[in-house]
């Protein structure tokens, strides 16, 4: 640190004037950007106005308690597209294992949410033909 305060010393009063200046350019510099880029900003970033055409299509957000959920049940996944593999219950939930195609992985996950499921972990390791996905649930709001 010494030899930094002896070498700033050292400079012509010109390079010194000349390192200030260009500090003082970049601090206005990255504040007058910052003050563009908040929301309420008269010119947004087109970022933002992205998200507010977007913001208008999602449709109503309805609280996962105020959901009707059919209560759950492995045997409810043994389907075409996923076949029951195993099901090993531990407390208020277990491990649940299905061979699958990676088209169904996102039916599935919406299908335990509706069953009040909630996925603590989870694996997809590929088999001959089809995925092995295996879930670690717990079962939300049972106390």
């Amino acid at each position: 640190m010494l030899l930094l305060a002896e070498r700033w010393c050292d400079c012509s009063p010109r390079i010194r004037c000349g390192v200030w200046l260009s500090m003082l350019l970049l601090l206005v510099l990255m504040v007058s950007f910052a003050r563009n880029t908040q929301p309420g900003s008269a010119s947004p970033i087109p970022l933002a106005a992205q998200w507010q055409k977007t913001l208008p299509l999602r449709g109503p957000v309805i609280p996962l308690s105020d959901m009707i959920s059919a209560p759950f049940s492995a045997l409810d996944f043994d389907r075409p597209e996923s076949s029951l593999l195993s099901w090993q219950p531990s407390g208020h939930g277990g491990e649940l294992a299905l061979s699958t195609d990676w088209a169904a992985i996102p039916a599935l996950f919406a299908r335990l949410a509706e069953r009040r499921q909630a996925i603590r972990g989870f694996s997809i390791k590929p088999e001959q033909q089809r995925l092995t996905l295996t879930l670690q649930l717990e079962a939300i709001g049972d106390d």
